[in-house]
């Protein structure tokens, strides 16, 4: 499959975004839980998330968006946030 991580059947588009999320939530300095609970999330679904376990629905793009202080466009940019 073209869009899967070969190793855990996982499409790559989930874990790419799982990992921006992570790089954007640690170089706001927040926690899982407090991203979470800005973006009016349950703190596991959004681990979930983040660990590419789950995807998020359109409708919660704006408010993580506004959770790690970033448009919602900056959420899929593949680029280091570090680096920005």
């Amino acid at each position: 499959m073209a869009n899967s991580d070969s190793d855990a059947g996982v499409p790559a588009q989930r874990l790419a975004f799982g990992r921006r999320l992570r790089a954007l939530r640690m170089r706001a300095g927040m926690t899982q839980t407090a991203v979470a609970a800005e973006a009016g999330m349950d703190r596991s679904f959004y681990a979930e998330v983040e660990a590419a376990v789950h995807s998020v629905s359109v409708d919660r793009i704006p408010a993580l968006a506004r959770a790690l202080g970033v448009t919602p466009a900056e959420l899929f940019q593949d680029t280091d946030p570090d680096s920005e």
